[in-house]
């Protein structure tokens, strides 16, 4: 009897599945513990990348064509990194600007394997480098760990994530063959964001600019349309030009698709200024604007402030679709005349000309900013009115206007 006992003891099932639940629900509360900890990883490593991928672009954005402008790329790209922290805290870069020891190692100023590195972008390839009229590239890498919860139960304390980017930032060049660029030279303080007089963003996209002659009184404050000294007239080659190569060059850019390739002073060289509007000069750019202008634009002209975008000039309103290049200047501007360096060739919708003995040229006047002009005769006024139109012109990408931020198509992560 007692033998039997034991054998009905031995199979009797009766408890076999709240030890087999008990089994599955640690296994499953392990496994989830440990899919929690991987998953936070996953998520710290997104927040992280996108942190790095800010701070490559900020770098880049600073980028310009000697080694003056290193200093501000690394540390916009640092600051970029800080201001873009992780759910662990912020991101914060060492410079790798300065000789010093890690790790046990001596590690010079640019070391690949600093936190940001400055190079050449080429051909799917970065070489670090120092170059100033070759850097077009900002890479940014870190490595760090989070901690973990229920990967400790291992003996697993840490988890890795590493982030790198790679942003382009290719010099601009000269505008191209068939494209109408005016001899005309304009300012960048259009792009200052609101008078903190840092280019940080492209709030100047779509803002009016008004040439007036000279002896008007103006409103040059930063971010607000320029008018006055904001324009003058420039020579395309760098050399110093006589009133009829200005003229010269109006006639070329009247010719559409088909002008010649006479602009060849590219960015980052010195061209020459004019600041007076020169009456034969100003009178053949008004005559060349009626007979170029095209009722309807390409696109409408739009800006965006803080995240709104909204349309300050429509395409059907009309206008004159050409380049202009962009000069380094103080703003507000002053007198716009002697040597300045070509930062870039713009692209610039002119929406109407103000004539001392005929007006406004386009009637209906379609454009708002010119609109007090054209209500009251004023014998002794001359004006050029536009608009920076952020885009390329044709397949051309140097005609983007500069300094501009991440939203540039000559600025973009490449890896």
């Amino acid at each position: 009897m007692r033998l039997q006992g034991l054998r009905d003891r031995l199979h009797n099932e009766r408890g076999n599945v709240l030890l087999f639940t008990f089994t599955m629900l640690v296994f499953l509360l392990v496994m989830g513990g440990f899919a929690m900890d991987f998953a936070f990883q996953a998520a710290a490593r997104t927040e992280l990348q996108r942190s790095i991928d800010a701070a490559a672009l900020a770098g880049a954005g600073k980028l310009g064509f000697d080694d003056t402008v290193f200093s501000t790329a690394r540390s916009y790209a640092r600051d970029y990194g800080i201001r873009n922290p992780t759910r662990t805290g912020p991101v914060t870069l060492d410079l790798n600007d300065t000789v010093r020891v890690q790790g046990g190692q001596t590690l010079l100023p640019n070391d690949e394997n600093g936190n940001i590195v400055l190079g050449v972008w080429n051909a799917g390839n970065f070489t670090p480098s120092l170059a100033g009229n070759q850097v077009n590239a900002v890479r940014c890498q870190i490595q760090s760990t989070i901690p973990t919860s229920f990967l400790r139960l291992l003996g697993i304390n840490t988890l890795p994530v590493t982030a790198n980017a790679i942003a382009v930032s290719n010099p601009p060049m000269l505008p191209g063959c068939g494209t109408p660029i005016l001899p005309i030279a304009v300012t960048p303080c259009a792009f200052y964001d609101a008078g903190t007089g840092q280019y940080n963003n492209s709030n100047g996209c779509g803002t009016g600019l008004s040439w007036i002659s000279s002896n008007r009184i103006c409103d040059n404050s930063a971010g607000s349309a320029q008018s006055c000294n904001s324009a003058a007239w420039a020579s395309l080659d760098g050399s110093n030009w006589s009133n009829a190569d200005h003229q010269g060059a109006i006639t070329n850019a009247g010719l559409g698709a088909n002008a010649a390739c006479n602009a060849t002073a590219p960015a980052g060289t010195n061209t020459y200024l004019d600041n007076g509007m020169v009456q034969p000069t100003f009178n053949l750019l008004r005559d060349t604007f009626v007979s170029s202008r095209t009722s309807t634009l390409s696109q409408d002209i739009t800006r965006t402030v803080a995240g709104v975008t909204t349309t300050v000039y429509p395409a059907s309103s009309g206008g004159w679709e050409v380049g202009v290049m962009m000069v380094a200047s103080a703003c507000p501007p002053g007198a716009m005349t002697g040597e300045r360096q070509i930062l870039n060739y713009s692209k610039f919708v002119v929406t109407q000309i103000y004539d001392q003995n005929n007006g406004c040229v386009v009637s209906p006047n379609m454009d708002p900013q010119a609109a007090a002009y054209c209500a009251v005769p004023d014998p002794s006024l001359r004006a050029v009115f536009g608009y920076f139109l952020c885009d390329t012109l044709g397949t051309v990408a140097t005609l983007d206007p500069v300094p501009r931020s991440a939203v540039a198509t000559r600025l973009r992560l490449v890896r």
